[in-house]
């Protein structure tokens, strides 16, 4: 890999390490790669193999595309991290998964659709959106 993109693949390993709220010896106990290779693959010193690479992304449950594609969009980013939860969720739960994903997202699309009508009545920001929530046929009445 070019120096550049070294030093693109540290920045972002650092910032998914830093979103899970791990050090990198913790990183480093959980992937066992050692606490030196994490550091100089941050620094953008080290050209990690693709085995470092997989044990790291899978800790920090994030795509190997979005590790080492300095171009991945924002939008392919999401896709990736949704695949990662995917996959790291036990077999035996993924239709679990996917049936609450896709009620949320009808939730989600409902209450968008609502606080947009709203919202072009000029109505306040903060307060629509839970009154909305609260009349949701979704809404279950927990939080």
């Amino acid at each position: 890999m070019p120096i550049d993109d070294l030093t693109a693949l540290g920045q972002k390993m650092r910032e998914a390490r830093k979103n899970k709220e791990l050090t990198q010896q913790e990183l480093s106990d959980l992937s066992h790669v050692s606490v030196k290779q994490i550091a100089n693959i941050e620094k953008g010193k080290m050209n990690p193999s693709y085995l470092i690479l997989r044990a790291l992304a899978k800790v920090l449950h994030i795509s190997l595309d979005t590790l080492i594609n300095p171009d991945v969009s924002l939008e392919d980013e999401g896709v990736n991290q949704m695949k990662m939860l995917y996959s790291s969720c036990p077999p035996e739960m993924r239709d679990t998964l996917l049936h609450h994903t896709q009620e949320t997202v009808k939730e989600l699309t409902y209450l968008s659709e609502k606080f947009e009508m709203k919202r072009g009545k000029q109505a306040p920001l903060n307060t629509e959106f839970h009154s909305v929530a609260a009349r949701s046929p979704f809404h279950s009445g927990r939080h």
